[in-house]
């Protein structure tokens, strides 16, 4: 498996935690644990991981306003 190939699945990954987590199927901080990592062994980039943070924010508050109604 390349590094192209593994950026992609990290990617994919990564992608459909946040589509979990709108949708109340898993917490923020397991999100933020999988992107730190992913951060971590470089499948994804600073700027990359800035705008996973602010997506995974957008979903949590998503999430927080559909339990309120």
């Amino acid at each position: 498996m390349t590094i192209k190939q593994m950026k992609n699945i990290a990617k994919d990954k990564i992608n459909y935690e946040i589509a979990y987590l709108a949708s109340d199927l898993t917490t923020a901080s397991q999100v933020r644990a999988i992107l730190c990592a992913y951060l971590y062994v470089g499948l994804i980039s600073d700027d990359e991981y800035r705008e996973y943070c602010d997506w995974i924010r957008q979903a949590e508050n998503k999430r927080i306003s559909q339990n309120d109604f």
